[in-house]
């Protein structure tokens, strides 16, 4: 649809309207919008009292505390702005293997579902791709549900290539934001997992409310293709290595690779992250909203 993915059908777009990011923390926006921000404003969100000063509107003395003090105080409310929402997708090579898994264009999906609740929900939204090859999204925000179909256009021309050292990339990443908010970090995490925790934990140290997507191929899990000598090829960094392969070795690896996400979890939920797991062999449209909870948005 409109150059969408194709899991963008007109029913997945409408259950998408229903959803809305939700954070644990309150950040301060740039317009006008749904989510309580730290900053005083007219919402019926109470904040606390101070003193009246002359001037102040009379609709907002509090007379039940007049009453009982026979001091004027003044009822202070939250302001409610708009959310920022950093989504940022690894391009890796590794994200390009198994390419019948397509586990990169998953990953792509679930950014634009991501970015279209926030749009949808009059949030604004940056897409950074991390290594890859193509044009990549201009390092700016967008605003309006309608800007999906340009978020999807330029996404569609970006293939994963190159390595990735993720916890760097994502700390020059953070050098350049200037106001916190929400985060979305999508990759297949096949590294070392205290690469991973470095990586998330830049974001949760300066405060942001961040959701780890995890990227795993169907036939990835289940080492298909891996079956007696062969020889392992790092997609990235070209390192080869010979195998011999069979079914108590491919149980091994298997194991290896839900380790790897356990741990990884095991460091979310610790920490107050937030963390989901994709696999490409299940119903994408399924998974997304099922997960809506795991990915930090709310009904």
């Amino acid at each position: 649809m409109l150059g969408l993915p194709e899991e963008f059908t007109a029913d997945f777009i409408a259950r998408l309207e229903q959803l809305r990011i939700k954070t644990r923390r309150e950040y301060a926006g740039v317009g006008k919008g749904a989510h309580l921000s730290p900053r005083r404003g007219s919402s019926l969100e109470f904040s606390d009292f101070r003193h009246y000063s002359e001037g102040d509107d009379f609709r907002y003395i509090d007379w039940g505390l007049y009453g009982r003090t026979d001091k004027l105080y003044i009822k202070l409310f939250k302001e409610e702005e708009d959310l920022l929402t950093y989504i940022f997708i690894d391009a890796s090579a590794s994200m390009g293997y198994p390419e019948r898994d397509r586990k990169f264009a998953s990953a792509i999906a679930i950014a634009l579902a991501l970015a279209y609740v926030a749009l949808a929900a009059g949030d604004r939204v940056m897409i950074r791709v991390l290594a890859g090859k193509g044009a990549m999204p201009p390092p700016a925000f967008v605003y309006g549900r309608h800007r999906i179909v340009e978020l999807g256009k330029t996404l569609a021309g970006v293939k994963p290539g190159g390595e990735l050292d993720l916890a760097a990339a994502l700390a020059r990443e953070l050098i350049s934001i200037r106001r916190a908010g929400k985060v979305f970090v999508i990759s297949d995490f096949l590294m070392m997992p205290n690469a991973a925790e470095r990586a998330l934990g830049l974001f949760n140290a300066a405060n942001m409310d961040v959701t780890a997507v995890q990227v795993l191929g169907g036939g990835e899990l289940d080492g298909q293709g891996l079956n007696g000598d062969v020889e392992a090829v790092d997609a990235e960094s070209g390192e080869r290595v010979r195998l011999s392969m069979g079914p108590r070795e491919r149980a091994r690896y298997r194991e290896a690779l839900l380790r790897l996400s356990r741990e990884i979890r095991v460091f979310c939920f610790r920490n107050g992250l937030h963390y989901a797991l994709y696999t490409t062999d299940a119903s994408f449209q399924d998974f997304f909203l099922r997960a809506a909870s795991e990915f930090g948005l709310a009904h």
